[in-house]
């Protein structure tokens, strides 16, 4: 007879191994990894187009498809209108730094009674080219080319593994319900209805966590954007895009879109009590619209995390995988919460909670087994004296009569 114990330690050392190869080979499992969650988040809408009586390969092109056209669409509106304000915030940049010298750190050095200042961009471009001439030669030029080589030639891998992933995905789409049910036959039989179950729970989580984050992010964006524009704010619309995609994070949207949009402001404006006060009236309205509306209706409590835990998901992810670690985070934190949650139930039911916790093992041949070493227990099978005997071995029922502590 194998020691449980040492089974278990082999086997957690064979996953801690898998674990350590597959962040080894980080860089080419990622894309992998980025396409099966494509897969994963569009097999729904492709399981519909094959059940209407589409080939699964049309089905997966038609989603495919639908994609490029949406996202071809957006940048074909967007980008004008972002390029536009990046211009204008471009040719702001002397004006800015006009109301800064003559407005704002005049006030600041009367209003705290500090020596004036001043921004001399005529100096600051001096020092800068003084900097670069004494720290840079000939052999640091060449360095600095042969960095920014380097740097495209990451940026071609990095098209490259944007092109690949969606191949990959398309496979994984292909093979899905085969795929899924290969995993499936990979669970131990007497752990597959438990497995499934936290697997089922764990998709039910994850589908509505995405859909719904996705949704706050988008539908806050178009608020801050659309309040801003209102409010007669020329970079408007790139605030507002900025501070919806920040919102992931709880509070970081509404810090860095209000910081942004007051800077904008004062920019554009001078210092006008009026439009601080509107941008400052913007962005609470979007805060009470995503805390008693979109948080409520569209994601509600589907991952269970505080907030300093998400950020920390999202600084852990960005460490570990980058900017595709930070897209990641929050998902695999609402899988994490989920098997941490069945870890909890497993140990508060185990003996090492409860010592005098009772373990019961039966099998279909009436034969019991008692783990506890703190009760005296009293077992009895109860039967269906109906059911033939076969039906009863299979259908026997375990009762404690009676649980007396030492």
């Amino acid at each position: 007879m194998v020691d449980r114990t040492l089974r278990r330690i082999f086997i957690l050392s064979g996953i801690a191994l898998i674990l350590w190869i597959l962040y080894l080979l980080k860089p080419v499992v990622l894309p992998f990894i980025a396409a099966f969650l494509v897969a994963y988040l569009f097999s729904p809408l492709v399981d519909k187009l094959h059940k209407i009586g589409l080939p699964r390969w049309l089905a997966i092109g038609i989603v495919f498809i639908g994609i490029g056209v949406l996202v071809t669409l957006a940048i074909w509106y967007v980008v004008p209108l972002v390029w536009q304000q990046l211009m204008y915030a471009r040719d702001s940049i002397p004006a800015g730094i006009h109301w800064i010298n003559y407005t704002f750190l005049p006030w600041i050095s009367q209003t705290f009674n500090v020596e004036a200042m001043e921004i001399d961009t005529e100096q600051m471009s001096s020092v800068v080219m003084q900097y670069i001439q004494t720290n840079y030669s000939a052999d640091s030029i060449q360095t600095v080319l042969l960095r920014v080589a380097q740097s495209g030639l990451n940026f071609i891998q990095i098209g490259g593994v944007v092109v690949l992933i969606p191949i990959i995905a398309f496979y994984f789409l292909l093979d899905w319900d085969r795929m899924l049910e290969s995993l499936r036959r990979l669970i131990p039989r007497s752990y597959e209805k438990s497995t499934l179950s936290i697997v089922g729970e764990c998709h039910s989580v994850l589908g509505a966590f995405v859909k719904g984050q996705f949704l706050v992010m988008f539908l806050l964006g178009i608020v801050y954007a659309v309040g801003l524009q209102l409010i007669g704010l020329e970079v408007g619309l790139i605030i507002g895009m900025i501070a919806g995609l920040a919102s992931i994070i709880p509070y970081l949207g509404f810090g860095v879109g209000i910081i942004a949009a007051v800077i904008a402001t004062l920019f554009q404006f001078g210092l006008d009590w009026t439009h601080l006060a509107l941008v400052l009236g913007v962005f609470l309205i979007g805060q009470a619209i995503e805390g008693y509306v979109l948080q409520p209706f569209l994601l509600g409590d589907k991952i269970g995390l505080s907030p300093v835990a998400v950020v920390f998901a999202v600084l852990a992810g960005a460490q570990l995988a980058g900017f595709l670690g930070m897209l990641i985070a929050l998902p695999v934190a609402a899988v994490i919460v989920v098997l941490l949650r069945h870890a909890r139930d497993y140990y508060e039911r185990s003996r090492l909670y409860d010592p005098s916790m009772v373990i019961i093992q039966g099998t279909s041949s009436g034969r019991v087994s008692v783990e506890s070493e703190q009760v005296d227990v009293d077992v009895k099978i109860k039967t269906d004296p109906l059911k033939n005997l076969q039906d009863t071995e299979k259908n026997s029922k375990i009762e404690i009569i009676e649980n007396k502590k030492p």
